[in-house]
């Protein structure tokens, strides 16, 4: 998780009965010593704060966390992101349901999490910078760190702009790379996709022959070994994309499927019907709020990728092995 900030918070360790408004910091660190230099403190200000304080990171960094911690490490919850970070729209619903079980009580949380295994990294760049728009109101304090011996340099480059303050240098400072969310999800959203493989098996889709769909995935799915839970996820998703496309775009309507790190299934359309300009996949309040389809698409995958624009609409669903 990454959250967000006001520009006139004290940069001291982030207490101040007077703010309850998002910190948002930002850590890359080499080795171990240094993650730890600047995670125990904030951990401990939390603890000490009498304060919910979480440490969200792998079996490595919570071993050394717990060790370093003593006797504080029994008031850390300790969550492994394993599943807390399975895709980008369900760590938003999960600390969305964190924040609304807080209220207005104060959390601090702190994140390792490594980038470098995950797929279509940018989705989770976007979910880095959005999350200082969906939690500005909460009294969280967020630390991320990131080693940087494992992140690419344009990795490297998206934690700065997507981290209003980082610690540098033995302090916490404001970052003059912090890019406002609104301007940074556009500069993604307007990248466009990688183009599918020519080698990539395609259909078209027929608003009366949806059964042909599911056929289609479930057996590009069983090439991929992408089977159980997964593939039935898979085959809602695709079902509700194609629906909409129907709905919403314009004929032409085609389904492409090709194996990456499991199934890549895409639809394309020549309609413009994303819900919303900025799709920050924040949970909607119900199945009748609008864009209720696409988040769930997107709870169901392991990333969703939307481009839409004057030549049409393409999703780009990804369903890991």
């Amino acid at each position: 998780m990454t959250t967000g900030t006001h520009a006139d918070l004290p940069l001291n360790d982030g207490r101040n009965d007077h703010y309850h408004t998002l910190e948002h910091q930002g850590l890359l660190y080499r080795g171990e010593r240094e993650l730890l230099a600047a995670a125990l403190p904030h951990l401990r200000a939390g603890v000490e704060a009498g304060d919910a304080t979480f440490a969200v990171a792998g079996k490595t960094e919570t071993e050394v966390l717990r060790d370093s911690l003593g006797r504080d490490a029994s008031a850390v919850q300790f969550m492994d992101p394993s599943e807390l970070y399975k895709n980008p729209v369900r760590a938003m619903a999960a600390f969305t349901a964190v924040a609304k079980t807080l209220g207005s009580r104060p959390a601090w949380v702190l994140v390792a999490d490594d980038w470098s295994n995950k797929p279509d990294v940018k989705e989770w760049m976007r979910y880095d910078s959005i999350v200082n728009l969906a939690f500005a109101s909460n009294d969280f304090r967020g630390f991320c760190c990131y080693n940087a011996e494992h992140l690419t340099p344009e990795a490297i480059a998206a934690v700065r702009q997507t981290h209003p303050k980082m610690f540098e240098s033995g302090s916490l400072r404001e970052n003059p790379d912090y890019v406002e969310p609104e301007a940074f999800v556009s500069a993604i959203d307007r990248e466009p996709l990688p183009p599918s493989p020519h080698s990539a098996a395609s259909m078209q889709i027929r608003p009366t022959d949806l059964h042909t769909v599911r056929a289609f995935v479930a057996e590009q799915a069983k090439r991929c070994g992408v089977a159980g839970d997964a593939l039935h996820n898979l085959l809602v998703a695709v079902t509700e994309v194609a629906t909409n496309a129907i709905r919403h775009g314009s004929a032409p309507v085609t389904l492409r499927a090709w194996p990456d790190d499991g199934l890549i299934c895409e639809i394309t359309d020549s309609g413009h019907w994303q819900p919303e300009e900025l799709l920050t996949w924040a949970p909607p309040e119900s199945a009748l709020e609008a864009g209720f389809g696409l988040w769930g698409v997107g709870m169901l995958c392991d990333t969703v990728r939307v481009r839409t624009g004057s030549k049409g609409t393409t999703v780009r669903l990804r369903t890991c092995a």
